[in-house]
């Protein structure tokens, strides 16, 4: 005769979120608002987060929901106060090792580097790129590196830079796990590419990022490339 088979104990149901998670939560919908072109609810779940954000104890997250809303606003042409988002969240990250700090710097340096772009400051885009690639591998996530890789991309676009920009592009999506074909700048780039190299040498250059590696791409993103490629340290001044 078959032994009965064992009785399982009922599963745990699942914990309820955490005030953490809830603006992880917030911040996923806040990207998908902005590829959306939804200003109204972009502004309105900014809001949401950075409530909840400030219940924590780790003022870090309330340092990168102003990383988001400063890339949102960037993304307007609200510079002026985008630039006050992003001082007080690079002051306010300076020195600290907390989680999600190192996501915090990543971001905030990648929207600085949007930013000086906007405002023709190529020197402080190099930096800010500098300080956003040194960042993001202690935040140990590929994705948040490809934020620093598309405004790498656009970096190598202000030097005329097209192909080493769509190469760019490909890695940013190697680092992503999947092309990005919503992201507002991320086509923008995606057009004028293939106007300035023509449909099949971007697509090209383009599969030549996608290909590699994760580490690889992560190596290649580093703008240091790009300034020994243009063979200066100062490529706003030369």
């Amino acid at each position: 005769m078959a032994s009965p088979r064992p009785r399982l104990s009922p599963c745990p149901p699942f914990g309820s979120l955490s005030v953490g998670d809830e603006v992880f939560g917030d911040l996923r919908w806040i990207d998908l608002y902005l590829r959306r072109g939804d200003t109204d609810r972009v502004i309105a779940t900014i809001g949401s987060a950075r409530e909840r954000a400030r219940r924590m104890s780790a003022p870090e997250m309330l340092f990168l929901v102003d990383a988001w809303e400063a890339a949102s606003r960037v993304g307007r042409g609200d510079l002026d106060r985008a630039r006050d988002l992003l001082d007080d969240a690079e002051r306010g990250l300076r020195g600290g090792t907390l989680f999600p700090g190192d996501h915090a710097r990543t971001l905030a340096g990648g929207v600085r580097a949007a930013y000086c772009l906007e405002t023709g400051d190529l020197a402080g885009a190099e930096r800010a790129l500098g300080t956003a690639y040194a960042a993001a591998p202690a935040a140990r996530d590929l994705p948040i590196l490809s934020v620093v890789a598309v405004q790498a991309a656009a970096f190598a676009e202000a030097h005329g830079r097209h192909h080493r920009a769509a190469v760019l592009l490909g890695a940013a999506s190697r680092l992503r796990g999947a092309h990005d074909r919503t992201d507002r700048q991320v086509r923008d780039l995606t057009r004028r590419g293939r106007a300035a190299l023509g449909e099949d040498a971007f697509a090209a250059a383009y599969g030549t990022g996608w290909e590699l590696d994760g580490k690889t791409a992560a190596t290649e993103v580093d703008p240091g490339r790009l300034r020994r490629e243009l063979g200066t340290a100062r490529p706003g001044h030369g």
